[in-house]
């Protein structure tokens, strides 16, 4: 998905650019997601505790930094240290962080987008990501009420996962997520990614946490 919103942006302005998606929930930080080597990918954007994705997970606003030089130059502050240098070293000079809100627990994600040019994070830039965000903040719920391993018997195991899972699974999706066909399959893809795991194997875990949650009167629906 953020490899998706970058090439977006890079066919829009012209210019390169990085993602991080960060997440705060029950006052816990962390590192959800990167796409690309100079940031997303290194401590630069993963280990400092400052930086402008906890500046919106603070504030739960938009950051734009159009001239990360003039920025710093202007408002230096103790806090930028961790962060600044690193990324003007890494080649970016503009940066935009959104926030957007998850269901579960009341927390929040950020996903923060670093270019390459000066000024190329206009207001277009800033509204395709914060409707992105809104995107992987509901990916990162349905995320959370998956198990990563299944335990106990799963039901049908003697004949193991099929295609008709995965087709079971992609219409439970479409349900609780009130979403297309192609955004349930691309959600079942982008969780056997993560887990390394068969697209069916992911697609049984769906279905079988889909009937728990009816038998004892819950369900994926609940944020």
């Amino acid at each position: 998905m953020l490899e998706d919103l970058l090439e977006i942006v890079a066919g829009r302005t012209g210019t390169l650019a990085e993602g991080t998606v960060h997440a705060r929930r029950r006052g816990t930080d962390w590192y959800v997601a990167g796409s690309g080597d100079r940031m997303g990918r290194t401590d630069q954007a993963v280990s400092v505790v400052h930086g402008p994705w906890s500046t919106v997970l603070d504030a739960r606003r938009p950051v734009v930094l159009p001239d990360l030089r003039r920025t710093h130059d202007a408002a230096p502050g103790p806090d930028d240290v961790g962060w600044w240098r690193p990324t003007l070293d890494a080649g970016f000079r503009c940066v935009v962080a959104v926030p957007a809100a998850l269901a579960r627990g009341g927390g929040h994600a950020a996903l923060t987008l670093y270019l390459e040019d000066a000024g190329t994070c206009g207001p277009e830039v800033v509204r395709r990501a914060a409707g992105f965000a809104d995107q992987v903040a509901s990916l990162i719920d349905l995320h959370s009420t998956i198990p990563a391993r299944v335990s106990g018997p799963v039901p049908s195991a003697s004949v193991g996962p099929t295609r008709a899972t995965v087709d079971h699974a992609v219409g439970v999706l479409m349900e609780v997520r009130g979403c297309g066909q192609d955004e349930a399959r691309h959600v079942l893809a982008v969780l056997a990614g993560e887990q390394g795991r068969p697209l069916e194997t992911v697609a049984q875990q769906v279905v079988l946490h889909a009937v728990r949650g009816t038998s004892d009167g819950r369900s994926l629906r609940r944020g």
